[in-house]
């Protein structure tokens, strides 16, 4: 958030015997709560403008309201404005708030896809593709990254560090985007959708090893061993939870729902075991959000739990926590930095770079495996997918130096727009589906076991 002007007077010391601590709590309740007024509004509003006149889901118009909370628009126009609503003794209940919200989304996305179902026989189509949309950008991002790095102005990172990290922007994937737009578009149970959200899983999880080793070995000098352990860390735990947590879960606190509805004992101890997960799973380094999808995944084939968790549960995130994380992540991001021809050209070969690098690897890959070219085309055009999980990349490589400011905006811009062509073109090329006819498959249909 921004802090440099429009600070918010502190209250006056309550005279004595007045509790200090209510005080202040009092004070930053309510500029919380003036904050989240203004951000479920924006919200809405943008969200209602995006569907009906930019053919967005209402996901994307919540991004877009962050953007428009944030210095990228209000604060551009309104500077004062901004500074006087979004202060900065909210941030950090603003990043717990968020952190949360996303915890909890990954839970969700992990729930709603039926691997189970869908992934019988899959497993190597899954595989495969989620090769092509990783390594392919990957390798596009590491070699075209010293062309980039040359055009730095003023101090240049070291160029095995931009290359790292320029790669690593390229290969990420927004699963939990791409999960909220395949459910508000009712294709989450599609066949394709879950071709494309286990090998964007994948990619997410690998996504974050990358990240992980690529900061441990800038920060190490260069030292792979702690990322190595990270992996082997991950593995176990994955081992852990699907063979001893989840037996667990489903005897001592899921049960017979069908007999008798999920309580609210039941959320609650399911709250602190997926929380757990996700401390576990930070305290590994691959980000407390894969700990979430983890658990998600786990307990994806107990329909009935899945049912109840979403009718109780899922409409509380989707309503707060996920706006404030929207507004959060836009807070940070200005878009309007980039200033001057020059500039505006590297923006456009940067996102061309990205975009044909993610799309042709994945379709790609589809198409080797006997995908129809329109099933491949919405693969690819969904792995392009990036959304604000780009922006943690981002920000942990700006926060290190490794990505000078002029780029740290060049890929904010390339990840909003690859986020905002998804959408459209997802509608277009399952506008048949969506209609109830069946996307023609091409060559023959995978075994099922």
């Amino acid at each position: 958030m921004q802090t440099t002007s429009a600070t918010t007077q502190q209250p006056a010391s309550p005279p004595m015997g007045q509790s200090a601590v209510g005080s202040q709590a009092e004070h930053l309740t309510l500029l919380f709560l003036i904050q989240l007024i203004v951000i479920f509004s924006v919200s809405r509003v943008i969200s209602w403008l995006s569907t009906r006149c930019l053919g967005q889901t209402p996901v994307a118009g919540e991004i877009l309201a962050g953007l428009v909370l944030g210095p990228s628009l209000l604060g551009y126009f309104f500077p004062e404005l901004l500074h006087s609503i979004f202060v900065p003794q909210t941030s950090t209940a603003f990043i717990a708030t968020a952190q949360v919200g996303l915890i909890l989304l990954m839970f969700q996305v992990g729930l709603e896809f039926e691997f189970g179902a869908h992934l019988k026989g899959r497993k190597r189509s899954i595989i495969f593709i989620s090769l092509g949309g990783l390594l392919v950008p990957f390798a596009s991002g590491f070699f075209s990254a010293e062309f980039f790095w040359q055009q730095i102005t003023g101090d240049r990172p070291p160029l095995l560090a931009f290359q790292l990290f320029f790669a690593t922007a390229l290969s990420i994937t927004a699963l939990p985007i791409l999960g909220r737009i395949f459910m508000e578009l009712g294709l989450s149970r599609s066949r394709v959708a879950t071709l494309t959200i286990g090998a964007a899983a994948i990619d997410d999880v690998c996504g974050w090893l990358i990240l992980g080793g690529v900061t441990s070995i800038i920060a190490s000098n260069f030292n792979v061993w702690t990322s190595l352990l990270r992996m082997l860390a991950l593995a176990l735990f994955i081992i852990v939870v699907l063979w001893q947590v989840r037996p667990l879960i489903l005897r001592w606190i899921i049960g017979d729902l069908e007999r008798r509805p999920l309580s609210a004992h039941g959320i609650s101890l399911m709250l602190i075991v997926l929380f757990a997960s996700a401390v576990i799973t930070n305290l590994i380094g691959v980000f407390s959000i894969i700990g979430g999808f983890i658990m998600g995944v786990a307990l994806h084939a107990h329909r009935p739990f899945v049912a109840q968790w979403n009718a109780k549960v899922g409409g509380l995130v989707n309503a707060f926590f996920l706006p404030v994380f929207f507004a959060y992540t836009g807070l940070r991001t200005d878009v309007g930095s980039l200033e001057g021809s020059h500039a505006l050209l590297n923006c456009l070969l940067v996102c061309m770079v990205a975009f044909a690098s993610k799309f042709f690897g994945a379709y790609g890959s589809s198409r080797l495996l006997g995908e129809s070219p329109r099933n491949s085309a919405l693969i690819g055009v969904c792995m392009n997918t990036r959304a604000l999980m780009e922006l943690v990349v981002l920000n942990v490589g700006y926060d290190l130096g490794v990505l000078p400011k002029e780029y740290f905006t060049i890929l904010v811009i390339m990840a909003i727009i690859s986020t905002f062509i998804a959408s459209p073109l997802i509608r277009l090329l399952t506008a048949r589906e969506r209609l109830g006819q069946p996307m023609p498959i091409a060559g023959n249909q995978p075994a099922q076991s």
